[in-house]
């Protein structure tokens, strides 16, 4: 039988369609690079938009974006996407990433397939584009770290450092960042990322961390797509546990936990911890544990308390390192020092 095309999304446009009775009827979702996503009736020839979204941030939607090749040191290539602030020339920037695993350069081509131009950059409340309005490059590069199943982990810290440092060198080859005024963040594999590129490489002067693993001891029977246990591959899982290397740390961490975060993973002792090894090192660190959360926070009062407490950090550490600091005390009210530890449960 041959098959006959009963819809088909326009070429510029991304468009997901449900068929409500034999092909006369559709719902249309419907979005581009410039239209905010909209739920369209489709009856024969006929059309009626029945969403009215609204892009309440059109300056961070309608922001300049760019998608860059940049190749390490290796030869291997990958992508990286950036968000630029209008007018911006050597400006701070923010990364953030999630370090991922593939066997080859063949393996990491397949999957950019799913790599859709026609999206509408929807901006949530956790999206790290709102950095734009402090004057931020946006950094979110792909994180590649290669080799075979078994293999791979053994060059984490290694890779990770040519893949930043080839980010870093292809984007201020382009003026569009500030070598000296650079961060980093991530969440969950992406906060083990970070704290990673804090103490292995000399980038950046402020990470955000979130919901990490710091001491991959906590997680002897494997990680992420690790299938070697502690006792096959002791080395290698002391090398990329952040505590065990905690002293070589450069730049200031602030990490932030949610206190009923089921993740087996990273359930919140990896975050007090690091934050002990930290202040007894005497680097610059802060820890915020939020009451009621669990691996991702989702509630206003916590998402408005991150980011007044990751802007405060960045303005501090990176957009303004020179400004003399103030010694800090604890306020009888508002937002604690961001030196303290802070459970929020008071």
């Amino acid at each position: 039988m041959k098959p006959e095309r009963i819809w088909e999304s326009s070429a510029d446009a991304f468009e997901s369609a449900d068929m409500l009775d034999e092909g006369t009827n559709w719902l249309i979702n419907r979005q581009s690079a410039t239209m905010m996503p909209q739920i369209f009736f489709k009856s024969g020839s006929s059309e009626k938009q029945l969403t009215n979204n609204v892009d309440y941030l059109p300056e961070i939607s309608g922001a300049t974006r760019k998608r860059i090749l940049v190749t390490r040191a290796d030869g291997f290539k990958f992508h990286v996407n950036v968000t630029i602030p209008a007018g911006a020339y050597k400006a701070p920037a923010f990364f953030w990433f999630y370090p991922t695993e593939y066997t080859d350069q063949k393996v990491y081509d397949e999957s950019q397939r799913t790599y859709n131009k026609n999206r509408f950059p929807v901006v949530r409340s956790s999206s790290p584009e709102i950095l734009l309005k402090e004057g931020y490059v946006v950094v979110d590069p792909e994180c590649p770290i290669t080799g075979t199943e078994t293999e791979a982990n053994n060059t984490f810290t290694h890779q990770l450092r040519n893949n930043l440092s080839a980010v870093i060198d292809a984007l201020a080859e382009e003026d569009l960042i500030d070598r000296n005024k650079l961060s980093i963040g991530g969440h969950s594999y992406g906060a083990f990322g970070t704290a990673t590129a804090l103490i292995h490489t000399p980038f950046f002067k402020a990470g955000i961390a979130g919901a990490g693993n710091y001491n991959r001891s906590y997680t002897p029977f494997g990680f992420q797509r690790e299938p070697r246990s502690l006792w096959v591959a002791r080395e290698m899982y002391q090398d990329i546990s952040a505590v065990w290397h905690a002293e070589k740390l450069t730049g200031a961490l602030l990490m932030y936990h949610g206190m009923q975060d089921q993740n087996m993973g990273t359930f919140p002792e990896h975050s007090e911890r690091m934050f002990m090894a930290l202040e007894a090192l005497g680097k610059p660190a802060a820890l915020y544990m939020y009451p009621f959360e669990d691996h991702g926070q989702i509630a206003m009062e916590t998402r408005l308390d991150m980011w007044a407490r990751w802007i405060a950090w960045l303005d501090k550490w990176v957009k303004n390192p020179d400004v003399p600091k103030q010694e800090e005390s604890k306020p009888e009210g508002g937002i604690p020092p961001l030196a303290w530890k802070v459970d929020m449960q008071g």
